[in-house]
């Protein structure tokens, strides 16, 4: 049965795990399998499933379509993988913003909790505060003084909901008085910061990476927890004296609610088997990201607290729905 051969300690967390499914005569996947991007082709979280999910075929031996289907912050190709059999052949790849939508906008179609079964991170990251030396800002040091020194003058560029949310949260832990500015995307964003035209803003470090290495930018800190493996010299939050912003930027993979925890975990032991793939760990970090893995009650666990942090953001900010 394709996918029980595993490697290294894939085999020693697979095998009881896969044993009453088995048991059972079931096969998985027995059909093609729907994968749905909840944004365009090309952005990040597309780069991601077609990093993971051909490989998964591969495994499966069986056809496994990347279905983008944007709109929303995710929410639109959400709800189709909400609203489907919870039979494992209709699945999706989302990203953190699964646990700010509730937060931003109005009337979600689905519960956040309850229609999704969450099944493993694939990449975990982080976001970046990005500073513009043109505008004076090539340190958090700097940064953090100048806009103690005159409260209400500096802004954060933002470009949709994660990373306003997360600049929201770096706005209250760090105490200081700055305003949001809301871009269209992150491209021209990159561009006022390299023209100074703002001091600092959110974003990926893939984004932010060649503009850090040749001196346009600078990136202040990021949102993970440790340092991330390229970029060795980006302090973490904490270590740049902002603690309590360690949220990491992750693309993880979700079924629709009520799927049986069997089946889940064994999608997440497969996804696990390839994430372990020298070639395939040498892209994710060249992506400024880390695999992931983690079991789908873990997973489920950040999901119920990352909702917790980001109302009592959205509430000691004052951001309403949409």
């Amino acid at each position: 049965m394709a996918g029980l051969k595993r490697r290294g300690f894939v085999a020693a967390t697979a095998g009881l795990a896969l044993a009453p499914a088995v048991a059972r005569g079931q096969a998985y996947p027995s059909k093609q399998v729907r994968v749905v991007v909840p944004y365009p082709a090309g952005g990040g979280t597309d780069l991601v499933a077609r990093l993971i999910v051909p490989r998964l075929a591969e495994r499966w031996r069986q056809t496994v379509i990347i279905d983008n289907k944007g709109g929303a912050s995710g929410i639109l190709g959400s709800d189709i993988v909400a609203k489907a059999a919870p039979d494992g052949y209709t699945l999706l790849v989302m990203t953190s913003a699964h646990t700010i939508n509730p937060f931003t906008t109005r009337q979600l179609p689905y519960d956040t909790e309850r229609d999704f079964t969450p099944i493993t991170v694939l990449v975990s990251g982080a976001l970046t505060l990005v500073g513009s030396p043109k505008a004076g800002i090539d340190s958090m040091d700097k940064f953090l003084a100048a806009a103690r020194a005159e409260p209400g003058k500096y802004q954060f560029g933002s470009t949709e909901n994660t990373t306003r949310m997360v600049g929201e949260l770096f706005r209250v832990k760090s105490g200081l008085k700055i305003e949001n500015v809301a871009y269209k995307g992150a491209a021209p964003m990159m561009q006022e910061l390299v023209g100074g035209h703002i001091p600092v803003g959110f974003t990926s470090p893939l984004t932010a990476m060649s503009h850090h290495r040749n001196g346009t930018l600078r990136m202040l800190a990021v949102t993970s927890e440790k340092r991330l493996s390229v970029l060795p010299d980006v302090p973490t939050m904490a270590e740049a004296g902002v603690p309590g912003v360690d949220r990491p930027a992750w693309f993880a993979l979700l079924g629709p609610g009520n799927m049986p925890p069997d089946l889940a975990m064994r999608i997440r032991n497969d996804v696990v088997a390839v994430l372990a793939e020298p070639e395939t760990l040498a892209k994710i970090r060249d992506l400024a990201s880390e695999p992931g893995g983690e079991a789908p009650d873990a997973f489920a666990q950040r999901i119920k607290d990352e909702l917790v942090v980001w109302r009592e953001t959205a509430n000691a900010a004052g951001i309403e729905p949409e």
